[in-house]
């Protein structure tokens, strides 16, 4: 009796309440996504299944790799997520899969999956989150955020845009007045190039370079007239052989073949994904365009 008379003591002082029912680990919060749904997230999201590399990324830079229950074939090359369970690829998810998961959320982003398999996941139930494209440094924020809202790692987010924003305003402190043209090949077979709506022509605005191709069609089709006839200052070229390299030096008339000024660079800096990615790609294309003398 002393006992209970001493636990009743202690819990008095200490301000707890026997009676009181214990406060929810979890919120549910409604929030509209890129495809106009209003989806019911589970904050924190514990159990999530990331059909996109990039949202793959995003969480791993957030430190939340371990909230990823699956993902897909796409993801493979991240080494956080190795050993992690596949369910299938952009062209064909295994439904089984998903049902046996019974994950808290799927995420995905517009345009990495076909509508019908948004559509079939959610008529099974499960909730899926579809976020925004990403074309500008101010889009991957926004998705970078969100996700750490629903980690509630907002705090590692807001830090991490905020390392981003500073490297890149240091790029831009940097940037001559007289900007070099840009040429950025992303595949010769056709000759294809980067437009308005793509990560790498970001990459070329922030790091002080002029866009040759003014189009809004994201990946376009170009052709080798048309690039002489614009005679860009620089040519960046990524998913191409050093032999696809070197037959542009073959065209002396242009003024990045006259200095030497025709680079390879990681392809994967095409698919930035979170904001100190995106500023140290900036990082490295600026260099190409100013280098240090």
């Amino acid at each position: 009796m002393r006992t209970l008379k001493f636990i009743l003591l202690i819990c008095f002082l200490s301000g707890c309440n026997l009676l009181s029912p214990q406060k929810p680990t979890s919120t549910i919060q409604e929030i509209t996504d890129a495809t106009g749904a209003k989806v019911q997230i589970s904050i924190p999201s514990k159990k999530i299944v990331s059909l996109s590399p990039g949202i793959t990324e995003g969480l791993c830079a957030l430190e939340k790799g371990d909230c990823i229950m699956a993902v897909t074939d796409d993801c493979s090359h991240l080494p956080q997520v190795k050993g992690k369970e596949r369910v299938g690829d952009k062209g064909n998810i295994f439904m089984k899969n998903m049902i046996r998961l019974s994950p808290e959320l799927v995420l995905s982003t517009d345009g990495d999956m076909p509508e019908q398999t948004i559509t079939n996941l959610r008529d099974m139930g499960i909730a899926v989150f579809v976020l925004k494209k990403c074309a500008t440094d101010k889009d991957i924020w926004e998705n970078f955020r969100f996700l750490g809202k629903i980690t509630k790692s907002q705090g590692e987010s807001e830090l991490n845009i905020s390392e981003a924003d500073e490297r890149i305003d240091a790029v831009a402190k940097k940037i001559k007045d007289n900007r070099p043209k840009v040429f950025w090949e992303a595949g010769n077979k056709p000759l294809t190039t980067v437009g308005m709506g793509s990560y790498a022509d970001t990459i070329i605005r922030l790091a002080g370079g002029i866009n040759i191709v003014q189009g809004k069609t994201e990946f376009p089709y170009y052709t080798v007239p048309a690039v002489i006839n614009n005679d860009p200052d620089v040519i960046i070229v990524s998913n191409v052989s050093e032999e696809g390299r070197l037959r542009w030096k073959q065209i002396e008339s242009m003024s990045a073949s006259q200095n030497n000024r025709i680079y390879s660079v990681d392809p994967r800096l095409m698919n930035v994904s979170t904001p100190l990615a995106l500023a140290e790609a900036v990082e490295k294309v600026s260099e190409l365009f100013y280098p240090i003398k």
